[in-house]
């Protein structure tokens, strides 16, 4: 069973520690809630698993009981060391430490034990998105992700072409499937956030659907940040600097629509276009 809100209060007072506003810590303290991710994330015995940001165990403890293995990494120094002691109170072995940067970390080395990683975690605001598409574009070895994020950034990640649509959204879609499967009140943190999170489930493509060459895959996402960047404005005045009005309209697509309306085989099409008068 996962920590409670009255013995995660009583190890922050007796290492005399608080939640962190500038890393983004909100604690979980409803033990229900850790178990219902668990079995979201279907952990079974046969699991090797990565947790980022595990704080002082709340989840943590969850998943070890459940996983073969467990990698928890853990960016504050502070919560390191209580981390540990929580597990080792609960003769909990199973489980590898590690303190750093999740942004920057060595995953090849870290998870060399296996060719097949799931990634569990409840993730701070500043570094849910860019952690997600770092993981998905660099480390092949973790093939699904079950992640706690704010509600907004979760749906956000998740939209399809329309309204909401985003650069985030056509990257994320490129190498994955993703969904939100449940929302988590912001009662069940420690403290509590201005807003409710959600879990979204991404899941790799075994194969990418779209066939993309390093250099087509350069063009797509320098093309679809660029109009991104004035997403209320048409892709003919956006991307007036690198392709021109009549070349968009020769692969079939209206110059004036919008970037959120254009899927990724129309990023593709115009990637195309570009790549042919750049020679």
């Amino acid at each position: 069973m996962g920590l409670g809100r009255s013995e995660i209060v009583r190890l922050l007072d007796r290492y005399e520690l608080s939640p962190s506003r500038a890393l983004g810590q909100n604690f979980l303290t409803d033990p229900n809630v850790a178990v219902k991710i668990a079995k979201l994330a279907k952990i079974s015995n046969l699991d090797y698993v990565v947790e980022i940001g595990p704080g002082i165990g709340s989840l943590t403890v969850v998943l070890a009981e459940i996983a073969h293995s467990l990698v928890a990494i853990e960016f504050d120094r502070h919560l390191v060391s209580v981390l540990e002691q929580v597990l080792t109170l609960r003769n909990i072995a199973n489980v590898e430490v590690v303190r750093g940067d999740a942004l920057t970390a060595d995953f090849a080395e870290l998870l060399k034990t296996s060719p097949s990683w799931k990634l569990v975690a409840n993730l701070p605001y500043n570094i849910s998105t860019p952690l997600v598409l770092t993981i998905l574009e660099s480390h092949q070895m973790i093939t699904e992700m079950l992640v706690m994020v704010q509600r907004e950034v979760g749906e956000r990640m998740c939209a399809t072409p329309g309204p909401g649509y985003s650069q985030v959204a056509l990257k994320l879609n490129y190498f994955a499937k993703a969904k939100v499967v449940s929302v988590v009140s912001r009662e069940v943190f420690m403290p509590k956030p201005n807003v409710d999170s959600v879990l979204v489930q991404i899941k790799r493509r075994p194969q990418i659907e779209l066939d993309l060459d390093q250099k087509s895959y350069d063009t797509v996402f320098s093309l679809s940040r660029l109009a991104f960047a004035n997403r209320r404005q048409m892709i003919r005045r956006t991307l007036s600097r690198v392709i021109s009005i009549n070349d968009i309209q020769s692969v079939g697509i209206d110059p004036s629509r919008r970037p959120e309306t254009l899927g990724l085989n129309d990023w593709k099409l115009l990637a195309e276009v570009v790549n042919e008068a750049r020679g």
